[in-house]
């Protein structure tokens, strides 16, 4: 699978930011140092909530389930699913849980634990691709052009319930997540005159 990486991402904190220079030598900032970004990202206010899912009774009803009660972050993604096929999913994070819900039927797909989560991993060039790393059973990779404030908002979170602990990101241009059992595939991002072009596909076995 091949594609064509576009949007935008949005503006994260000075703090995990740092200067590089688009072609028109114009200084930009980097996230965390590494991540490439575009020009038109560097503005745009963190909102969390782009569902309206504080109000949402459905949303509300399925986190309460597991005794939660705030949204930090909401809004639609794209996930890769097990067969390639890209998914729009409803990416929900709370003060314990990160949530995969189909927003046709509304109903919870997955929930993963923060205390879960080993890492998010991402490419350091202008893309839209994460992966969300969860070692004990399977990962997930998602496109969103709000994967940096997802990444800012799940750190702080993760930080919270894991005791000051911090939740690694690792920055690659060829990286590899979990599918299921025994599958693994890779991620790899090229450069290239157009863009940034991203290829998926399985790890060949030894």
């Amino acid at each position: 699978v091949s594609t064509q990486s576009t949007g935008a991402e949005v503006r994260e904190e000075g703090k995990v930011a740092e200067e590089s220079k688009d072609d028109d030598g114009k200084r930009l900032e980097k996230f965390m140092g590494r991540k490439e970004r575009r020009r038109s990202s560097l503005n745009k206010p963190l909102m969390g909530d782009y569902l309206g899912a504080k109000s949402n009774n459905k949303l509300q009803a399925i986190i309460n389930k597991n005794d939660e009660r705030e949204i930090l972050f909401a809004d639609v993604v794209v996930k890769m699913n097990r067969r390639c096929k890209l998914q729009e999913r409803m990416l929900i994070l709370t003060e314990k849980s990160l949530y995969n819900i189909d927003p046709t039927s509304m109903k919870a797909k997955r929930r993963i634990g923060l205390m879960d989560i080993s890492c998010v991993k991402m490419s350091g060039l202008q893309d839209n691709f994460f992966v969300i790393s969860v070692p004990s059973e399977y990962d997930y990779l998602f496109i969103s052009s709000k994967k940096i404030e997802i990444c800012l908002q799940l750190r702080r979170q993760y930080q919270y319930v894991k005791s000051g602990q911090v939740l690694p990101i690792e920055f690659k241009n060829t990286m590899e997540y979990k599918v299921d059992n025994g599958v693994v595939r890779v991620v790899r991002f090229t450069q290239s005159p157009d863009g940034v072009s991203t290829q998926v596909f399985d790890r060949k076995k030894p």
